[in-house]
């Protein structure tokens, strides 16, 4: 062991400046460092266990020694995010013109709408596992190909079962694209910054979704809901192409040689990877079932015309983008995720209750839309940027973000038409809209507090 001239301990060309990282036990700006012994501020220490260094080396070695974070890379890699969000935030305000094309109704939309995430609630770890084994670009590359060809196929669909069929097709290309690129963002960031840049990864999914919400107004006026699949369709080759040159450059390193499969088992085994599972699916059930239905809400129990709700519904997701930067904010200064989770989804509950219950105006529930997604920005910044925080090796993160969206895609899967059906039961009233997604907030607030309460694992 050594001493650099600036005075930080030197071990095997791995050096970590503690200074440089937030006052908090949980070390997010530095997700893989795993603390021995009492950690005091305005310390040096390197921490490595010699097991775990013979495992990693190269690939940790590479990570830790960027000086500066690549932003141009983070950008374009979370664009490519957000191409694949598209797929999601496309069907909503399109939706109620498919089913009066197609023929179906409100609890078969639910199950259109939630269909995408069929593969991603069952195997998304294991593709995060395989993104590890044949490498994170081609999964990137693969995923950007099969996005492009369930939007050509839906854009094609004579009836439901063919655009449930192209649905599954872009969902299979959403898990494997955002399973992979996380990884990409951490080793695009310099150690002081990690933290930071998770958080900006977290706005993906909005940025994706409002974008698409904004722009299918004109597009379905233009050229139809099939002319917007057809659009998004060829906009996926120039974003894929983008992000894998960026990716090119990052040097990431070679694909692992353990079996897929026992990194995916190794991660589902990991106490504080499920719990960051459990949350993300209890806020996915909330969040997202009430972006896919609120055009709906608002044309059939406000009045409002399509285009209106189209917009309104565009701005709601839009609002979660500031929402997420602020989370990752707090994440870099320090914030533990229990609060941050405990915080979000409290006033997503209260925010529920006055969408949902009868009287409130228009204008206050549409200020309630715009609380509860500012605020439910907190919970994804603290659930990504914990996941490398909870997982065994840097070789498990792909599969620990596997959990997440697997988490993420159940919470979606069964958020859609469960909703549906509880409005339904009621007789098309929309406040038994409460009974699922209170119970989902209550969920979230007990796994959030269990999250909170989960120690990260030591080393070796």
């Amino acid at each position: 062991m050594q001493h650099s001239p600036s005075g930080a301990v030197r071990q095997d060309a791995w050096v970590i400046n503690v200074q440089s990282l937030p006052k908090s036990r949980n070390l997010i700006a530095c997700p893989f460092a795993r603390p021995r012994g009492n950690f005091r501020d305005n310390t040096q220490h390197v921490w490595k266990s010699p097991r775990r260094a013979a495992s990693q080396g190269a690939e940790e070695i590479s990570m830790q020694r960027r000086e500066r974070t690549a932003w141009a890379a983070v950008a374009l890699i979370t664009l490519a995010g957000a191409m694949a969000s598209a797929q999601v935030g496309k069907l909503p305000p399109a939706l109620p013109l498919i089913r009066e094309e197609l023929g179906f109704g409100l609890v078969a939309g639910g199950f259109v709408l939630s269909v995408f995430n069929v593969l991603g609630m069952s195997i998304a770890v294991l593709v995060g596992g395989l993104a590890e084994r044949i490498g994170r670009a081609r999964m990137v590359g693969f995923g950007f190909a099969s996005i492009m060809a369930g939007s050509a196929l839906g854009a094609l669909a004579p009836d439901i079962a063919v655009l449930m069929a192209s649905r599954l097709v872009e969902g299979v290309g959403f898990v494997a694209i955002t399973v992979a690129l996380p990884y990409a963002m951490v080793a695009a960031s310099a150690p002081r910054d990690q933290g930071m840049v998770l958080g900006i990864w977290s706005i993906y999914h909005p940025t994706g979704m409002a974008a698409t919400m904004l722009l299918a107004p004109v597009a379905l006026q233009s050229v139809g809901w099939r002319g917007l699949w057809w659009i998004i369709a060829a906009l996926v080759p120039l974003v894929a192409w983008a992000v894998l040159r960026q990716m090119r450059r990052l040097e990431l390193p070679p694909p692992s040689q353990t079996p897929f499969l026992t990194l995916a088992r190794e991660a589902m085994g990991v106490r504080g990877l499920q719990w960051v599972a459990l949350v993300f699916f209890a806020y996915a059930f909330q969040w997202v079932t009430l972006m896919a239905w609120l055009p709906t809400f608002l044309t059939e129990s406000v009045g409002a015309d399509l285009a209106f709700a189209a917009l309104m519904t565009a701005l709601v997701v839009l609002i979660n983008v500031p929402g997420c930067l602020f989370g990752g904010a707090l994440v870099r200064r320090g914030f533990r995720p229990g609060p941050m989770i405990l915080t979000g989804t409290g006033i997503m509950a209260l925010c529920t209750l006055g969408i949902f219950l009868p009287g409130p105006p228009v204008g206050v529930r549409l200020a309630l839309c715009l609380v509860f997604s500012f605020w439910g920005g907190l919970v994804p910044p603290a659930l990504f940027t914990s996941v490398p925080r909870f997982a065994p090796s840097i070789r498990h993160v792909s599969a620990g973000n596997g959990m997440l969206m697997q988490g993420s895609a159940l919470g979606q899967f069964i958020g859609a038409p469960l909703v549906a059906a509880a409005v339904a039961i009621g007789g098309g009233n929309w406040v038994w809209a409460l009974v699922p997604m209170l119970a989902f907030c209550v969920l979230t607030a007990l796994g959030g507090l269990m999250l909170g309460r989960q120690p990260a694992p030591s080393g070796p």
